[in-house]
Parts: C-alpha cells; structure tokens; sequence
C-alpha cells in the first residue's frame, strides 16, 4: 500500500522518518566518522527518531551540524543501522562518545542557554573582557587561552549592541545554571583535549525545546537604545546612486548583497518641494479618500493591525493633532496615486523588474510611509521572492539584517507565553532586535544593526529577514522588484500563482532567450499543470482555521457565570450572517444575562448577554486537552493547574509533563475516545519512550470504559486495557497519491466507507479524492480520511 512509504513509528517530538532501502551500507562504509567508547550512560533526554536508515542518518548528522546546540549524534548502544538502533543528539559528547557517535566536525563550540556559575573563589576564570563580540570570543577562547573551555556571558544591553556587556572566560565548567528566560547564554568547546575540565557534563543535557528556539523571545519591556548606539555598529557599506545598472547588478544583485546607496532622490518633486511632509500632505486629499493606515489612541497605535478602508479626514487628524498614527498604503486610490509622480525608481535599478508587464499580484508592490517614531515592522521576508529598496525623506530607520541564508522565522517571533499580550514593534526590538547581533543564527552566522538617515535608500535581496523601526517622525517609500538574478524563485512564484496571464506575460513579454532557456530547464516547466481551474471554486477553510471550534463547553441550562468568570461569547456583526466567539471576563449577573469586559480587542457594546450566548472556559481542576508547548499538533489528556485572569492557563498531563502560560488555541474539552478513532500511542522500551500510530479498535464495558481502551498498532498489533494517558490526538497529514479511506455519513444517519487516492493537497489543508469505484471529490476535510491500517479487518466496502 502507498500508506506504507511513510513509517508509522514517531517519537516524543513527533519527526516523522522516511525509510531507504539501503540501510546498513552507511553505517560500515563510514565508520571512520564515529568515535570510540565504552557504553552509553542514561544522558539522552530528547528522543527524537526510531529505525533510522541510510538517509535517516546523513539527514540528522546533516541538521546537527547546521544546529548552534548539537555536538554530535549517537546510535544506541545495542542497535545498529540496520536492526532499527535510534538515533540521539548531543549538547556535549564528552565522556558519552561510544563506537556508534559522531561529533561535530564543523563548529568549534556548543550553544546552551545558562550560565558557568563561578565558584566563590573564582579561581576558574581566566579572564573578563567586554570589548569582544560572540564571534570574536570564540576565537580568544580556541587560540589564545589554552586552558579555556567555555565563556558566559549575561546577553542585554543598551549599549554596544555588537557584544555582549561582558564575557567571562573560564578554565573549568563546575556548575551549569539553565535560563528560562535568556538572561545568559554560554558556548562550551568541543574538543576531545579538553573535555575532561568540564566538570557536570549531565548538567549540558540537550533540550530540544533549545535547539528549535535557542533564545528565548520575552517581548515585554520597551526601552529602546539610542540612535547613537545604532551608528556605531553600523557597517554596512555606502555607495553612490550614480553607480550605473550593470555594475550594481554584477555587485549587488547577483551576489544578493544588502547596501545603502546615497542620493538617489534628490532630484525628486517629494524631496526638493517637501510635498510629503505632513503639512503639506494634509490638505491634498479629499476627506474621503481610502487609505492603508493604523490610528490609535491618545498616546500609541495599540496593535499591528491596518485598517484598510482609513478615511484621509481621519488621517490628517491624527497628523495634525499629534494622535498616534501610522500610514503604510499601497496606493491604490485613484486620488491618492498622484504620490507616484513624485519619485521614481533609483537608477541603479530601473530596467530590472521582471514584474514590470505582468498583472498584479497583489496590488502593487510599493508602499508609501508616513509614521511617528515607535512604528514599524518584526522580522520578516518581502513577498513573490521580490528585492526591495526603502528610501527615507525624512528621519531614520533602524534595520535589524539577520545572515544571508538564515530562514528560521518562528525562531524571531515574540513568545506568548512571556510576552505582553499583543506585542509591539517597540516590544520586539527591545527583547530581540536588540540582541540580533549577539546572536547566533545558523552556524557562524549574526544579525546586523544599519541606520539609515534621510537622503539613503536601502537594497534589500530577496529571502533576506529583516525588521524596522522608526526613530521619530518618519517618511519614506518602498518598493518591490523581481530581479532576474533570483529568476528561479521568480519564476516558481509566477508559474504556482496559478495565473497563466502572468506566466505568458513574464515568459513571451519579459524573459531574453537565455532566461527562457533557463526557465524551461526548472521544475517549474511546463507551467500549465499549475494553472487554477476557473470552473473549480475553492475550498472553504477547513475547520481548525479558527480556535473557536475548539469549545470548552456546550451550552448548559442549568450553568449559570459567576462574577469575575473567564467566558467566550457568541456575537456577529451587522449585515454578517457567521457567529464569532470573543474571550471576556464577567462583570456582573442579573437573571439569565451577564455583563461582560471583553478581552479580544473587540469593543464594549453596553449589551447583556444571555446565559445561551456564553460558554465557559476552564478553571482549576478541569480536565481539557492541551497542546504540547502551545503550538504543536498533538492534543495530550491535562489537568488545569491554575487559570489566570490574563486568559493563561497552567496544566498538568497526564503522562506527568507540565506546561505553562498555555493561550486559549491552546486548550480545548477532552471528550472520551470513541471506537475506531485514530490515536498514537506511547510505548516504552528498554528506557525508551516513542509515540506510534493507532487506532481504538475496542472501548471496554466496564464503567471506567475511558481507561479500559483496545488499541491496535499500524502494524496490526493489539493492546488491551490502555490507559487514556497513553494516548494523544493528533492532526493528521496525508500525501498525494496516498491510499486512504473515507467516511461520509448516508441519509439514514449510518457511516459509509469508501476507498480512494489523494490527488491534490490544497492550501487550506483540505484534499481532492479519486475513489476505486471512478468516482471523485474535491475540498474533503482530514476529519473523513483514514490510513486502511486503521480500518478493521475485513471491512466490507460500500
């Protein structure tokens, strides 16, 4: 069966391992890549695969060695390749190197988030410098101190913003401290020479929880460091706007090199007659203009949200009365596309966008901006695998650069769990943009801080992460172009648009003969099999879209809030025939109505709601299911521990795990598992622990049914009398051409079962099927699918 390429065995972070039938040759053939020991001690805390094969463990040993906090990766000790022996990762290898480890042969050191506490006598310290970056520290402690084995260092500050405040160097490791919240950070050697001064190696154990997130990303504070600070870390180069086409693109562009160029617009209507000056701008548009803008309050924009449809009287207002406001608009108003005849293009690269004849993708791809100082935008990449350049009129933008190759985004957002509730661009820069440069990101990559002045236009490439931050009052325009030295990403972003217009336009109306040849040699070609079938609507979005459909509890008559009560309730907007569901706290209780502040940005309206438009959310002891640090696929049996007024919940699993600070999406009811549900299960082996894919095939009937389950394995193997806390629910992906089954439900209210085969996976999460019976179905929801594995024997087919 197709269903059978994938294996069915998933371990405690859930990576889903591809067999290769060839699996002992590496093992034998590349022994020479493993070290030599004694046998394993109980060290390794994150299992993370089971049955490696051949491309399992070039794929592993590949990610360790592209991860700041792996030093190596071992075979059990009593397995190997070929007999399904696991694979581990090491934070430090040391004395836990065995015959079946290999160890990192591309970094000199080791991440981990803590701190070398220092004795009291401190006679391990070698020395204490603060005039070193991270990357500089590294080559003291390898080359100039022999004795060195690692260096710690606390990680803010507000001044020098390439370096840690201070980097204390040390000869021994005798006690290691974890930092939940990033407060210091320490990078140990990896050499064999000199491992034997590392005094608590079972304090070094890998967190894998570190390995996807090495900082931790806290956005709480506000305190930003001066301009000052920014320009002296500054070093990106300057050059003149007067550098011709050819040459930048043979510098710039083709080695996908950010750089400031000077000058360019000078000569501009917007510059040399000061038209985009607020006071200036005010009076140009009519009242009711529509433009892309945030307003806030009396003091601050109090979220990242535009509204689209701003009305120019409402802007000019913000602008001339000093409220909070922020103008990031594409120009789409007829009136207010007159700001194009007021700039144009830098030369350096004018004649290079590919885009230039095609339709829109989105509007177009320049942003006019009009701001105060506090603004701006988190780490992000520009769309359509487009280049951008960014020119400022007046003030000054702090760009925070992460390394070229670095794509790891979620490792920059803001973490929920200990971050303000909605956070700022302020919020973001003084917990991560700050630290960007004391910051590894990918192996021996750093984040860089520019500052660009009035009169600069920024070059930005394409799948670059950068962020910006307005210093004051700010005016500026950007815009986005398809330059041919990414051609190959600007033609997969054209061609999986699904539009053939824009396609032709770019291949017959753009390309030269050698782009076209080169094109045509891409994955990408022939470029009809992506073209949208307009006859075929799209899909709606499948259900867990919105966290809504993960309720806490139905409506029952005879539950009644009570004052101070976390609840969600039920509304819908004028003229919206859909219902939304928004958290608030309850005010007060009259009758069958309650009184509520909401919590979800959604405004007060004075209303009473009744009783059946509320339901409630957890409070301590509830029994929920939860998902895994908050953002997983996998739904574990929990208990709440403890529920904050801040809508936070703290939970207990029920296989012994804690979490903490969980959001709302996070949680949902725990209903009873139910006969021919598919689960995973946990099994242990030999110390081991590892999640497999199942299916309830019988529920008990006893009383305790929920703890009295029947689960058999994909391999057709049955366990009887499986506890609840054994098993989790989980999300379930399928794959194009797999083989599935799925259920529908007939007239008479009977579940029906029918054969089939995944021929498309669409965006939205939901899949089209070709039946065996020749029948097909588009937009088919996960919740109807099935692996035949999970089916009971001898099903019959309808």
């Amino acid at each position: 069966m197709k269903s059978m390429r994938r294996l069915r065995i998933v371990l405690a972070t859930s990576l889903v391992v591809t067999p290769s039938a060839r699996c002992a040759g590496l093992a034998q053939s590349d022994s020479s890549s493993f070290s030599s020991s004694s046998s394993v001690p109980p060290i390794y805390t994150a299992r993370f695969t089971s049955v490696p094969f051949e491309a399992d463990l070039l794929q592993f040993v590949e990610k360790c060695e592209s991860s700041i906090s792996c030093a190596g990766v071992s075979i059990e000790p009593k397995g190997d390749i070929a007999d399904g022996g696991r694979l581990y990762r090491h934070s430090f290898v040391g004395s836990y190197r065995t015959s079946k480890t290999y160890e990192t042969r591309k970094k000199d050191f080791t991440y981990h988030r803590g701190e070398v506490r220092i004795s009291p006598s401190g006679e391990e310290v070698i020395e204490v410098r603060e005039d070193v970056t991270v990357a500089q520290a590294k080559d003291v402690c390898k080359s100039l101190l022999s004795d060195c084995v690692a260096f710690t260092y606390p990680v803010r500050s507000l001044t020098n913003l390439d370096r840690p405040p201070k980097v204390t160097f040390v000869s021994e490791v005798r006690e290691f401290i974890p930092s939940m919240f990033d407060e210091w950070r320490t990078y140990v050697i990896n050499d064999p020479a000199r491992e034997g001064r590392i005094k608590v190696p079972d304090q070094l154990r890998y967190d894998r929880r570190v390995a996807a997130n090495p900082y931790r990303t806290c956005c709480k504070g506000e305190d930003i460091p001066p301009m000052e600070e920014v320009v002296k870390v500054d070093t990106l180069e300057r050059i003149s706007c007067d550098i011709s086409r050819e040459e930048f693109f043979l510098k710039y562009e083709l080695p996908r090199r950010p750089v400031m160029l000077v000058g360019c617009g000078k000569d501009w209507p917007a510059v040399k007659e000061q038209k985009w000056l607020p006071r200036n701008l005010a009076p140009r548009f009519g009242n009711r203009t529509v433009w892309r803008a945030r307003i806030g309050g009396e003091e601050r924009l109090n979220n990242e949200d535009y509204n689209h449809n701003a009305r120019w009287g409402d802007v000019t207002e913000a602008m001339l009365t000093g409220k909070p406001y922020y103008i990031f608009d594409q120009l789409y108003d007829p009136e207010a596309k007159i700001i194009d005849d007021e700039y144009e293009d830098p030369k350096p690269v004018q004649g290079g966008d590919l885009f230039q004849k095609l339709p829109y993708f989105n509007g177009p791809l320049r942003w006019f901006c009009v701001g105060p100082g506090g603004t701006g935008t988190m780490s992000h990449v520009d769309p359509y695998g487009t280049d951008a350049w960014n020119t400022v009129i007046k003030g000054h933008k702090w760009w925070v650069i992460f390394p070229e190759g670095f794509k790891d985004e979620a490792q920059l957002h803001c973490d929920p769990s200990c971050s303000v509730k909605d956070p700022l661009s302020p919020h973001w820069y003084a917990s991560v943009g700050i630290n960007a440069a004391r910051s590894e990101y990918g192996v021996g990559g750093y984040g860089q801080h520019v500052l660009q002045k009035a009169g600069e236009t920024i070059y930005i490439p394409d799948g670059q992460l950068h962020s910006v931050y307005n210093y004051g009052e700010t005016i500026a325009i950007t815009k986005n172009f398809a330059s041919a030295a990414n051609l190959d990403e600007i033609w997969m972003e054209t061609v999986t648009s699904g539009d053939r217009d824009k396609w032709r336009s770019m291949y017959y109306h753009t390309l030269n003969r050698a782009q076209r040849r080169r094109v045509r040699q891409s994955p990408y070609w022939p470029p009809g099999q992506w073209e949208e079938d307009k006859s075929v609507p799209d899909c709606d979005n499948d259900e867990d879209a919105d966290s809504t459909d993960f309720p806490m509890r139905e409506y029952d008559p005879k539950w009644a809030p009570q004052i101070g009560d976390l609840v969600e309730v039920e509304y819908s907007f004028a003229g919206d025939d859909v219902s939304h569901w928004a958290m608030a706290r309850v005010l007060t209780v009259q009758d069958s109505a309650a009184d509520v502040e909401f919590l979800d940005n959604k405004p007060n309206d004075g209303k009473d709601y009744q009783f059946e438009f509320l339901r409630a959310l957890p409070k301590e002891g509830d029994v929920v299911e939860a998902q895994s640090g908050g953002n997983s696929i996998e739904w574990y049996k929990a208990t709440v521990v403890k529920a904050y007024l801040n809508a936070t919940w703290d939970v207990h699993y029920a296989h012994g795990d804690m979490d903490f600070g969980l959001t709302r999406v996070s949680l949902r009811e725990h209903f009873p598992f139910s006969k021919g549900e598919m689960v995973q299960m946990l099994r242990r082996k030999d110390g081991q622990e590892y999640w497999v894919d199942s299916t309830i095939s019988d529920i008990s009937s006893t009383a305790d049914a929920k703890e009295g389950v029947t689960v058999k394995h994909f391999d057709g193997k049955e366990v009887e009398d499986v506890p609840s806390k054994l098993l989790r629910r989980v999300r379930w992906y399928f794959e194009i051409d797999e083989d599935v089954v799925v259920s529908t439900v007939s007239d008479y209210g009977e579940d029906s079962f029918y054969k089939g085969r995944v021929t498309n996976v669409r965006k939205n999460g939901r899949y089209d099927i070709f039946f065996d019976d020749g029948d097909s179905d588009s937009c088919v929801s996960w919740r109807a699918l099935r692996f035949p594995w999970a089916m009971e024997d001898g099903w019959d087919e309808e």
